[in-house]
């Protein structure tokens, strides 16, 4: 390689820069759409199922999708080799045209996938979708995922990994749809759950999955400025579906050690939030005899509202649960598979203690 065009930086440096570029792109796009959101009448109207008072623009998600975007394909251009052993990296601004690079093909695959899903859901903000449809897509990615070798890798036979990977990928984005219920709910918890993917990743020496992860937290905290309550603008189903299989993916990508089989859990435990309120409002859906694709005042966030809680500090207090969360998966990711499995049960128990609190007849009485 010519060092004229080279120049060598200490990798955190990588990290940190992409964090503030994704955030300060974030940043910048989401007036920019929100403008054309508002100049085309694309707004999300007060209702039945919905907490806002007012008209609010919403495609924010695509000020996200323009932010991550165009971050980790910069960071990837003059990026040589994402895999590097002396804690140094070395730019290139050719290096994306180098062949036989794996990890730009990875990346575009990913990008490929996500944008996808991305447009099946501007789709669906703006003429709609039917939710067999937006499943068989969904499906589809999934296996697509499944077949480019990104995948849960256990002991058990590749067909249980196959149904695992499958229903986790549909699973998390489909989750982080839900998710995005309340002001500022679904851009937070996808900052601390990227967050929390990038010390791990980190830790771990997987450069790449550790780039993802923090482009996507960086995009996601610029977003949130604008979307915490009251919001100005929301991210729409182009936004969370996008979100939401990043970080199906990355979860996907984190290394644990085979011998330790309590850390295949890490990704779920950091996902812990998201799968909660997604079980709790398909169980209760179902028990009503309701659609779980329609919406619904019955997440954790409202039921938290129903239990005295303003809408800030509802959401304030399930962000706090992620951030407990992701420290109890990143101990998790560093133990072996006899504390692994006690942090998991205490998991579970708060888990439980916490479904119980938001069943009761005061939090989960419809309005």
């Amino acid at each position: 390689m010519d060092h004229d065009y080279a120049l060598v930086v200490n990798s955190n440096w990588v990290y940190i820069l992409s964090f503030l570029g994704s955030f300060a792109t974030s940043l910048f796009f989401v007036p920019v759409v929100r403008k054309i959101a508002i100049r085309r009448m694309i707004l999300d109207h007060p209702g039945k199922h919905k907490s806002h008072t007012e008209a609010v623009p919403y495609l924010g998600g695509l000020a996200m999708v323009l932010a991550f975007t165009v971050t980790v394909i910069l960071a990837v251009v003059i990026r040589q080799d994402l895999s590097f052993n002396d804690g140094s990296v070395i730019f290139n601004v050719g290096g994306l045209f180098q062949s036989g690079s794996n990890t730009v093909v990875e990346l575009f695959v990913v990008l490929g996938l996500a944008l996808c899903l991305g447009v099946m859901g501007l789709v669906d903000d703006l003429r709609g979708i039917r939710p067999s449809v937006r499943l068989m897509i969904e499906l589809i990615i999934a296996v697509a995922v499944f077949a480019y070798g990104v995948k849960f890798e256990t002991n058990l036979p590749i067909a249980i990994n196959f149904v695992i990977t499958v229903i986790w990928i549909v699973g998390i984005t489909n989750a982080l749809n839900l998710l995005d219920n309340i002001d500022g709910l679904a851009a937070g918890i996808t900052g601390i759950a990227a967050l929390v993917f990038y010390f791990i990743a980190h830790s771990n020496g997987q450069p790449f999955t550790a780039l993802l992860a923090v482009g996507l937290a960086g995009s996601s905290f610029g977003f949130l400025k604008s979307n915490f309550h009251p919001a100005k603008i929301y991210m729409g189903d182009a936004g969370s579906l996008y979100l939401g299989f990043l970080l199906a993916y990355i979860g996907l990508k984190i290394k644990v050690d085979p011998k330790e089989t309590s850390q295949i859990l890490v990704p779920f435990v950091v996902m812990g939030v998201a799968l909660l309120d997604t079980s709790m409002v398909v169980i209760s859906r179902i028990r009503r005899g309701v659609s779980p694709f329609s919406g619904g005042k019955d997440h954790l966030s409202h039921r938290l509202m129903r239990l005295g809680l303003s809408v800030r500090r509802s959401v304030t207090f399930i962000l706090l649960g992620s951030c407990m969360l992701g420290i109890v998966a990143v101990a998790l990711s560093r133990s072996d598979s006899a504390i692994g499995y006690w942090l998991f049960c205490a998991v579970l128990t708060a888990g439980i203690a916490t479904t119980v609190l938001l069943t009761t007849k005061r939090a989960a009485e419809l309005p």
